[in-house]
């Protein structure tokens, strides 16, 4: 197995993981996602909790794919073709400029921002690179030391993307004003 597939399956099932974790840790956590693809208004509110129900159950397949020796180059289309159709959504909220937060790993009510769509671009280009890696030499053998160090780097990699919200926040957060010198 290539370093690259290595990389691209344990940073995409580890973002894909924690954000299935997120939404389905507690009803409220579920209820808190349903809402914000109802507040992003690009359909009925009836479909919400279907279209939320549907984007948990696709977000749970990935890692589950990427795990199942043969279905590696499935798990990367599935992650692939959701990302895209998550980034088509940020789209166009952003061009309607609706007020609505991504719940994308459940706890951050961050505003969708040009953020979110950068993030899915790479996690896409990621995941493309995994799938051509699983396609193209999938039993490619990897030195287990070197493995493990490509799959550390990764789980920092993921670490990062979940917790982009709140990094973006330190670098946005207002300095407060400058009172009077004491």
């Amino acid at each position: 197995m290539s370093h690259t597939l290595v990389g691209a399956r344990v940073l995409i099932g580890l973002v894909f993981a924690v954000s299935v974790f997120t939404k389905l840790r507690s009803r409220g956590a579920f209820a808190a996602f349903r809402s914000s693809v109802t507040d992003m208004r690009l359909l009925p509110e009836s479909l919400a909790g279907p279209v939320a129900a549907a984007v948990v159950a696709a977000e749970l397949a990935i890692p589950v794919l990427l795990l199942v020796p043969g279905a590696t180059a499935a798990g990367f289309v599935v992650a692939v073709l959701l990302l895209a159709v998550f980034s088509a959504g940020i789209a166009r909220v952003l061009a309607a400029g609706t007020a609505a937060s991504c719940r994308c790993f459940g706890v951050s009510a961050a505003p969708f921002g040009r953020h979110h769509l950068y993030r899915n671009g790479v996690l896409a280009v990621i995941a493309a690179a995994g799938l051509t890696a699983a396609i193209r030499a999938p039993g490619i053998g990897t030195d287990p030391g070197a493995a493990a160090i490509t799959a550390g780097a990764a789980a920092v990699a993921a670490l990062v993307v979940i917790m982009l919200d709140d990094i973006v926040d330190l670098f946005r957060a207002e300095q407060p004003a400058a009172g009077p010198r004491r």
